[in-house]
């Protein structure tokens, strides 16, 4: 009788120790942040738009690197697969679009082909096995420019959030307009927002909208304590802010002085003395740079915190707890953290709240959370 195997693994891929559990366990995300071929793969996909790529593009790269070996060595950095094996890790890909897609990354730099006379992928060696002929896509021009590809990517991620902060700055000035005699920039405004512009015209918008602004709106946008429209107004605004996103609503005043515990808590005299102004907006270069104006004072600093909370995806009921723990001085060094570590920090808002607990429970040392959070991302960027 034939003895038929139980196990649904062929022997050939069976090996001693294969699906031994000894030593050291070692997680497929560590894995996948070690292996070179994923992280180009998200340096690309993060900029793919300063790059001039596709969805398309992005899969069959995706698809190429997947027969790279994980240690990337430069001599096995050749793809020699058919199409119809290409096609197979794109997802089933038609294969017109797989043909179009690789001419348009080799004409981005981002491979090589080497044509052969009759069209397949192969090598040629010769008595001594040394490879004389090498017919295939050749992805070394891509682990060629890791470092260009980084500073793209760091450059996108700030340009999203230079934009985030403009559309809601964009939003509140629109709010604040009362005159009408400026109805041509205020409606090219408006259709701005259902664009997707980048930071050099969302700028540009804005400059022109706060010409036509009247004083107190400019005194409102520059964070004022009091909105400039009357309580009935303010009324009729917190019953629809629910229904409206909190970008909108970063920018409508910034944090004023209360009377409660927050605002007793003496954690403002230990920041203003441990930390200066000048030293808080060096450490954190990127936030500084996406403030219309310089920040000289503390109470510059916390609007400009107030109008970033938003661009990184921190709802107000949190902001609000950390004002409330934290004090406006701690919550406004903790976003500014925040906004330098983005996209090292998966879920700032989830940060913040963390934060927000351990301080109800033992209490923080903001500065030294500071910067931790800026030292970091200086450590990354001199090590990129």
């Amino acid at each position: 009788m034939e003895h038929i195997s139980s196990s649904p693994v062929h022997p050939h891929v069976r090996r001693n120790g294969a699906f031994s559990h000894r030593g050291t366990p070692r997680s497929a995300a560590a894995a996948k942040v070690e292996d070179p071929r994923w992280q180009l793969l998200d340096l690309v996909r993060i900029c793919r738009s300063l790059l001039g790529l596709r969805d398309r593009d992005i899969a069959v790269l995706r698809g190429l690197l997947s027969f790279v070996p994980a240690s990337a060595e430069p001599a096995r950095l050749t793809v020699f697969a058919s199409n119809r094996a290409l096609i197979d890790r794109c997802d089933g890909m038609d294969e017109r679009t797989l043909r179009r897609r690789i001419v348009h990354l080799q004409a981005k730099g981002l491979l090589i082909r080497r044509l052969s006379p009759n069209g397949k992928r192969y090598q040629i060696r010769d008595e001594h096995a040394e490879t004389r002929l090498t017919y295939g896509i050749d992805l070394a021009p891509l682990f060629g420019i890791q470092d260009h590809l980084e500073a793209l990517a760091d450059q996108q991620r700030k340009e999203v959030v230079r934009v985030k902060v403009l559309r809601a700055m964009i939003r509140h000035a629109l709010y604040q307009q009362v005159s009408s005699s400026e109805t041509q920039v205020i409606e090219q405004a408006r259709l701005a927002l259902r664009r997707n512009l980048d930071s050099v015209h969302l700028q540009a918008i804005f400059d022109s909208l706060a010409v036509g602004l009247d004083k107190t709106s400019e005194d409102s946008a520059a964070c004022s304590s009091y909105l400039t429209a009357s309580d009935g107004q303010n009324d009729r605004h917190i019953q629809s802010s629910e229904k409206e996103s909190y970008e909108s609503e970063s920018m409508e005043q910034c944090p004023k002085p209360q009377s409660d515990h927050a605002a007793a808590w003496p954690i403002s005299q230990v920041i203003e003395k441990d930390l200066s102004v000048g030293e808080c907006l060096e450490l954190a270069p990127g936030a500084a740079e996406m403030a219309l104006e310089t920040p000289r004072s503390w109470s510059d600093i916390i609007c400009l915190s107030a109008a970033l909370a938003p661009a990184i995806g921190l709802s107000r009921s949190v902001v609000d707890a950390a004002r409330k723990h934290l004090g406006r001085h701690g919550t406004a060094l903790a976003i500014l953290g925040l906004v330098e570590a983005f996209g090292r920090i998966r879920n700032p808002q989830a940060y913040l709240a963390h934060l927000t607990g351990q301080a109800q429970k033992r209490g923080v040392d903001l500065v030294r959370m500071f910067r931790s959070l800026v030292g970091q991302r200086r450590m990354c960027s001199g090590l990129g």
